[in-house]
């Protein structure tokens, strides 16, 4: 079993829900991956079991969908939870009513699988009432206070081994039970019910045996540029179907795709995009769930960074018509900030990465190796070659 010296139970966005949102009496809309602990993040922000409701209790989708104020009267003292509000059709109307209505009196907390700003089904917009967070899985560095974004890069303590995710996932049922057998069938499982349960409940697809054979074509894609008119072929639908597929799976946490970086370079590729997963156990290769795991951080800290208004991050690529390529290349306030390289065992820095590096002048370039102790900075070409480990938990 994984074990940490640090709390499992107390998330990273914890903290900063409770001194964000809730301190400004705004609510907070946290989404992100099926089984990612959404729920459970949302019960640590609670003061009484009894401020939990749930789209799925028939009782409470009664009562919400007669009076929205009337069904949460029976509520105790501090915020409320509202747990995939965005199954109902209406949710947005509804939430801004009770709001308006009663916002004032308590905080409140919305949770849901799917990206709540998707669900734009007519109504008056939420503008101004709440602010967006997005959960991620577990990381090397999980802990309830991260790290500015230019505190990154100093030695930070390890939550979880770069090991255990890899043969584990960071998903925290799999990861903290520490059995790979049992965490492979639940990424199986999970699978199925994001196709047969998320996927119904979020948009009507008509063909979900396509649907699936689409999901378990995926995981070879990862890590290189997606070709739509390739998977169309594989899966045997239209191009546009393949791409409003691609479109869903990504609303729903499955899959996040890096675009290409462009800025004021000439010859930089601006077309397709790079493919990862959530879940890197469908991954066979060790290089690739190193790679996709890099990304998952790199993903995790732009996100948390940009939702906390510490500023505009955004995770890309770099690739030009040469394919000359930068893995990673994380944008600040849209100017290039740092750059990525993922390899192996090669401890000299990539020409490509030092070539980029002094173009774009990036503050931090790092060259990330299999090596879990290496870490070497080479100051002719300001890169910096260190194990993935160490780098990560300098990390969200």
């Amino acid at each position: 079993m994984v074990t940490s010296s640090r709390s499992v139970f107390r998330r990273y966005l914890q903290h900063a829900i409770q001194h964000d949102a809730l301190a400004d009496r705004k609510m907070a809309f946290v989404s992100g991956p099926r089984q990612v602990g959404k729920t459970t993040l949302g019960r640590a922000l609670l003061e009484s079991s009894d401020n939990e409701f749930s789209w799925d209790d028939q009782r409470f989708r009664r009562a919400w969908s007669k009076d929205p104020v009337a069904a949460v009267a029976g509520r105790g003292a501090g915020p409320i939870l509202l747990d995939e509000l965005h199954k109902d059709r209406r949710w947005k109307n509804r939430l801004k009513g009770l709001y308006d209505l009663r916002g004032g009196a308590f905080p409140i907390v919305v949770t849901g699988s799917a990206r709540l700003d998707l669900f734009r089904r007519g109504g008056d917009s939420l503008l101004g009432r709440f602010v967006p967070y997005r959960l991620h899985p577990f990381s090397v560095a999980e802990c309830d206070k991260p790290p500015a974004p230019d505190a990154i890069g100093k030695r930070g303590e390890v939550a979880f081994p770069v090991d255990a995710l890899l043969n584990l996932g960071g998903f925290p049922e799999p990861l903290l039970a520490g059995s790979e057998a049992k965490a492979n069938r639940w990424s199986r499982l999970r699978r199925e019910r994001l196709v047969y349960e998320d996927l119904r409940d979020l948009r009507h697809v008509n063909d979900l045996q396509a649907m699936r054979v689409l999901v378990d074509l995926l995981p070879e894609r990862v890590c290189s540029l997606l070709s739509v008119n390739s998977l169309r072929e594989d899966v045997g639908v239209a191009y546009a179907t393949v791409r409003d597929w691609i479109g869903l799976l990504e609303a729903v946490y499955h899959l996040f795709l890096v675009r290409p970086f462009a800025g004021t370079m000439k010859r930089t590729l601006k077309a397709e995009p790079k493919l990862y997963l959530y879940d890197i156990l469908q991954l066979e290769e060790r290089s690739a769930r190193l790679e996709n795991l890099a990304a998952l951080h790199l993903l995790k800290a732009c996100h948390y960074w940009t939702d906390l208004a510490q500023g505009d991050f955004e995770l890309r690529f770099l690739r030009t018509r040469e394919k000359e390529e930068v893995d990673f290349v994380v944008t600040r306030d849209r100017k290039p900030w740092l750059l990525v390289e993922c390899k192996s065992g090669a401890t000299t820095p990539a020409p490509t990465l030092v070539k980029y590096a002094a173009r774009l002048k990036t503050e931090r370039n790092i060259q990330l190796v299999d090596k879990i102790d290496h870490d070497r900075f080479y100051p002719e070409s300001k890169v910096r070659v260190i194990g993935y480990q160490r780098f990560l938990a300098g990390l969200v």
